[in-house]
């Protein structure tokens, strides 16, 4: 019987791996490597800071975050205080993961989106998260646009 539910398990863990999607509203849906993202509005780094952070559709304060809800911190590698311009980033790889803040109460759900500028802006990455519990899941990247809402969009490359 053990070895029964054992192959299963394997079965049902490998089997989920190999899942894909091309629909944003689907957890399989990772964002196709190549694809754009485009800062559509000024984003201000504050001073002593080398990131800006949106939420609900806004750039926030980063101690103003709401962590049950997804939040995104778009990284560079220079000190604010500065404005990074609206501009076409370039997707150079995409992670998407969890960790335990608090083990076995809070969760933090997370995506990683890796960017690359043609201008030169010194840009690192986007990461997305959000706070849950051991039974909540990932979100999917429509949730994670609209937690940006127009300050940032993607036209994702069909592979």
């Amino acid at each position: 019987m053990k070895f029964f539910t054992f192959t299963f398990f394997i079965f049902v863990a490998t089997s989920c791996a190999s899942m894909h999607s091309d629909d944003p509203n689907s957890l399989f849906f990772d964002i196709p490597k190549g694809s754009t993202f485009l800062l559509n509005k000024k984003i201000i780094i504050p001073h002593n800071e080398t990131h800006s952070t949106i939420q609900f559709g806004n750039e926030i304060a980063n101690d103003d975050r709401k962590f049950y809800d997804i939040n995104c911190r778009l990284d560079f590698k220079k000190f604010g205080p500065r404005t990074i311009e609206p501009e076409s980033f370039t997707v150079t790889r995409t992670e998407d993961g969890s960790n335990w803040v608090s083990y076995s109460n809070i969760l933090r759900f997370y995506t990683e989106i890796y960017l690359s500028s043609k201008k030169g802006t010194d840009v690192i990455k986007m990461v997305c998260q959000q706070y849950g519990s051991g039974s909540d899941r990932n979100f999917t990247v429509a949730e994670m646009q609209e937690a940006l809402g127009d300050i940032i969009t993607f036209n994702y490359l069909h592979q």
